[in-house]
């Protein structure tokens, strides 16, 4: 069945249309739905609040939008879907009771957009999703002409390719324009990425494409060569969060859970599940409490996935190893959390900021 957030901006047919915030309790129409991921920043960026609310339902033209905001109906427009999601436009961001709520379902708003838009390379919601670039980016085609070289007194030989023509181009492209991408340093976007069904990355040299079968860009279209993807890959956890079967049935009268070890998954998980934590533990949060929340949609179906619980940032099956974790500290780094400021117990990673 169609699942919607409870709000969603109507973004019209055409380029006249203004941009209105509707509540979906009022659709009459399953039309699929676009999400944006972004970058907050710190610019002044527009929120849906108690004040701006009329003039949101009102509608507002693109004029009224941010940059990124402006590119994203634009990408919607251009792909005839009429709903789009932004974060900070369809959350009260000066009501808390509204925000818990939303912010449980984050998963589930990302997992059931039809697509999700990456403004990967912006620092801010004025950056935009399209930049000045090369229109013809590499591989370039390289002639080599040379081969082995005698260095005069010395008697060794450089080895160098042997004679002919050979495509140069970037080693593990993904890692330095997506995983490396300003976007990608903010924690939130870590549940975003992994939960959506299908994502187009706005990167600052081409467009990028990630789904549950194929990771490509323009240069390659077909599909990413091995050696363009990352070396310590996260994003494979992607496959095994979609079409998760809820494990309701193995909770008892008290939704304690019964662990199974014949009825979970292989371990195929855990070498994935550790290199996105450490990717996520480099990520940065403007509010400290939320290192927990912003993984819920994530801990959620994976747990579902592998019959298991997670229990203050750790796998209750795997309990001995989880709690060996480590910090990686830089000279000069505070990773230490506000007096006061509760989040973890001391045994879990995430009750540090540091790189785990």
């Amino acid at each position: 069945p169609p699942f919607y957030p409870l709000r969603l901006l109507d973004v019209g047919a055409d380029l006249n249309s203004t941009v209105v915030l509707r509540e979906s309790r009022t659709f009459n129409d399953d039309e699929p739905y676009i999400c944006l991921s972004h970058c907050w920043g710190q610019s002044k960026i527009l929120k849906l609040t108690k004040e701006t609310h009329l003039s949101l339902r009102n509608g507002l033209s693109m004029s009224g939008l941010p940059k990124t905001f402006q590119d994203a109906v634009y990408v919607a427009r251009y792909f005839h879907i009429r709903y789009l999601w932004i974060d900070s436009l369809c959350i009260f961001q000066d009501d808390n009771a509204d925000w818990s709520v939303e912010s449980s379902r984050m998963g589930n708003i990302y997992r059931h957009a039809v697509c999700t838009i990456a403004a990967t390379a912006s620092i801010n919601s004025d950056g935009g999703l399209f930049f000045d670039r090369n229109p013809s980016p590499p591989p370039l085609l390289i002639e080599v002409s040379t081969g082995p070289i005698h260095t005069p007194g010395a008697g060794r030989v450089h080895s160098y390719p042997l004679a002919g023509q050979y495509w140069c181009d970037e080693l593990r492209m993904c890692t330095k324009h997506i995983d490396d991408a300003p976007l990608n340093f903010r924690a939130w976007v870590a549940q975003e990425r992994l939960l959506s069904r299908r994502t187009l990355h706005f990167g600052d040299r081409q467009l990028f494409w990630e789904c549950n079968e194929n990771r490509a860009c323009e240069t390659y279209p077909d599909g990413l060569p091995e050696w363009a993807l990352p070396a310590d890959d996260s994003i494979q956890l992607k496959p095994i969060l979609q079409n998760v079967v809820p494990f309701q049935s193995l909770r008892d009268d008290k939704g304690a859970v019964s662990l199974n070890r014949e009825t979970e998954q292989d371990d195929g998980w855990y070498r994935p599940w550790l290199s996105f934590r450490w990717n996520y533990s480099r990520c940065d949060l403007t509010k400290n409490r939320d290192k927990l929340v912003a993984l819920r949609g994530i801990t959620q179906l994976l747990g579902d996935a592998i019959r298991d619980e997670f229990v203050a940032g750790l796998w209750r099956s795997r309990i001995i190893e989880e709690l060996c974790w480590l910090k990686v500290l830089r000279f000069g780094e505070n990773t230490s959390l506000e007096l006061g400021k509760w989040r973890a117990p001391t045994w879990s990673w995430a009750s540090s900021n540091a790189e785990i």
